[in-house]
């Protein structure tokens, strides 16, 4: 078996942790049971789980979110939210608090669930999704035909920029969706590029940026193969600065697309979990394959954490 160095987070019911070195996979501690409705994001190192309760076919409660130090250990219990998004200093993250009778706070919560203060009022249709130097990105009017998205000063709600579709956001840049195409937002001169899609077919889906932030991986998912049945993913990686692309080795692949998760590794590893398990230097030419039981039941989240 090739070695893979770290382990994912899955957002499985109930949330779990793989080894791809033992292929076993465990429960994480202290994560509620049962039928519920789960995710995984990363806060820097650190893994933060939302896991709701069903309230209807199509609803659900707001999340209780866990903050995990070591997966295999007891998590710090941050209440329960609508969204969670990461601080820029990754030692905590932005909720939407649900106050009741459709009324919302944005407030900062540290990993260890210490609060900043009460927060301020928000809309409870905004969803929180990253936070860099620059301000906080947020979806107005989240999961409706008037979504936009708006980077704001999170202290006092001001609007710095606002786009129709921000895809992902770094500590310099913002990748945009256009009609056809992709553009580049520097927030360093406010400068705005286009970027063509290296693929004809497909629509992209998942886009990751790289912990460095220097890179974004796209995930181009086409649902009917040369109109078949069969479903397709084609992983293309772009470079923020020179604005080239580079497609993952053995690309496109035939895979479920609800089941495809995307991620970073730590020390710069591109990692796709599929029916297997797989990751990825840019420098070299094929991937790093571990045949892996995994979870039939997952939504496409992961998050990757070092070996312990």
């Amino acid at each position: 078996m090739d070695y893979i160095g770290f382990r994912l987070v899955m957002a499985t019911s109930p949330p779990s942790m793989l080894d791809p070195a033992t292929g076993a996979t465990t429960p994480l501690p202290g994560a509620p049971a049962g039928d519920r409705v789960n995710d995984v994001v990363r806060v820097g190192k650190f893994p933060v789980v939302l896991s709701a309760a069903r309230c209807g076919p199509s609803c659900v409660e707001p999340s209780e979110v866990l903050a995990y130090g070591d997966p295999k250990n007891q998590p710090w219990k941050l209440g329960k939210a609508r969204s969670v998004a990461p601080s820029a200093d990754e030692t905590g993250v932005w909720l939407i608090r649900d106050d009741g009778n459709d009324l919302c706070r944005l407030q900062f919560v540290s990993l260890l669930g210490a609060e900043r203060d009460r927060g301020r009022p928000a809309s409870c249709t905004t969803a929180v999704r990253q936070e860099v130097p620059q301000g906080l990105l947020i979806t107005v009017n989240a999961g409706t035909a008037t979504a936009e998205d708006v980077l704001i000063d999170p202290a006092t709600g001001r609007a710095v920029h606002q786009f129709p579709r921000i895809l992902a956001i770094t500590k310099e840049r913002m990748l945009l969706a256009e009609l056809t195409e992709f553009s580049v937002f520097d927030l360093r001169n406010n400068q705005r590029t286009p970027v063509r899609w290296p693929v004809a077919n497909g629509k992209p889906g998942q886009v990751v940026p790289s912990r460095d932030g220097y890179k974004v991986a796209v995930l181009f998912g086409d649902p009917a193969w040369a109109g078949t049945s069969t479903q397709t993913a084609d992983l293309w990686v772009l470079a923020l600065d020179t604005l080239t692309w580079t497609r993952a080795p053995s690309m496109p692949i035939a895979t479920p697309l609800k089941q495809v998760a995307v991620e970073w590794s730590e020390d710069g590893e591109l990692v796709l979990v599929t029916d297997v398990v797989a990751s990825w230097r840019l420098d070299q030419p094929q991937w790093t394959i571990v045949k892996t039981p995994l979870p039939a039941e997952r939504n496409p989240a992961a998050v990757t954490v070092a070996q312990g």
